[in-house]
């Protein structure tokens, strides 16, 4: 069931007059604009705004619960993979991150490889909580040039969990999930990934990424929804000082995953914006 139908044999340039070529917000498609604009005043015959919605009233509900199918089938998620639409960027999961993994093994570092900014602006943010082990820098061997050499790297064995940023847009450099030295990190320690800017671009081997996250608006809708996919098997194991916002099972024990009040017109517009996307072929004809 999509979230909702649309016709997808629009004509070349979907009709609009401007595009955005930056690396967001992203250029939604101009039926999934109409629509919104259209349910912006009353959604699906509620007589109430999108953005007028309770987050516990069934309308709220099925926006939530359909975004998230629609995601599922788009990035072809596997079923021992929750997933929660929250707040706060994909820069709020820096903390998260930390705060509900480091605790996983008694020595509490984390294993980051720097490729560039963004993976620098978390590397910065984790050590605030944590020793953090830097297992490359492309940044100082060689300007993101290319990728500091696997031979070379330090992984530490007792990490608590292993990240990496998979496209960084501001130095052009991005990882290649299919050259990726996957055997060089231990068996069973969780491996998160930054996916913000290459959602949606490509296959994602769910067996190897047990936690990715991004904003939404790079590729999949407007600023303000942020994604989380995460293992089962990470759930449970927070610092008990976790900010209660970057707290993952608090999140997915609440009522329908929200323990406080989402953004709901950026989630409503983003699950358009996938169900768009599905339709129109999903993730094979984007890629």
């Amino acid at each position: 069931m999509n979230m909702q139908t649309f016709n997808v044999n629009h004509t070349i340039a979907d009709g609009r007059d401007v595009y955005n070529f930056s690396a967001g917000p992203c250029v939604l498609p101009k039926a999934v604009l109409v629509k919104s604009a259209e349910e912006m005043v009353n959604y699906r015959g509620t007589g109430q705004s999108v953005m007028e919605l309770s987050h516990r009233q069934d309308e709220f509900r099925y926006i939530s619960t359909q975004t998230k199918d629609e995601l599922r089938k788009f990035l072809k998620v596997p079923n021992t993979h929750r997933i929660l639409l929250q707040q706060g960027g994909a820069t709020m999961q820096y903390t998260a991150i930390v705060k509900n993994l480091i605790g996983m093994k008694p020595k509490r570092v984390a294993n980051l490889m720097v490729s560039g900014l963004w993976s620098e602006q978390n590397r910065d943010e984790m050590a605030k909580f944590c020793k953090v082990n830097v297992v490359a820098d492309n940044v100082k061997e060689n300007n993101c040039t290319k990728m500091v050499d696997s031979s070379k790297w330090n992984i530490d064995p007792e990490g608590s969990f292993f990240y990496f940023c998979c496209n960084e847009t501001v130095n052009g450099f991005e990882q290649n999930y299919e050259t990726f030295p996957w055997h060089l990190i231990p068996k069973g320690m969780p491996i998160i990934g930054d996916m913000s800017s290459n959602i949606g671009t490509k296959p994602i081997p769910w067996d190897k990424f047990d936690m990715a996250f991004m904003g939404a608006q790079k590729n999949l809708g407007p600023a303000g929804c942020t994604i989380m996919i995460i293992h089962e098997r990470l759930f449970g194991h927070a610092d008990k000082d976790v900010p209660i916002l970057c707290d993952w099972k608090l999140h997915e024990e609440s009522p329908d995953t929200y323990y406080n009040t989402p953004a709901v017109f950026p989630m409503y517009v983003t699950g358009l914006n996938i169900s768009y996307m599905n339709q129109m072929g999903g993730l094979e004809y984007y890629t």
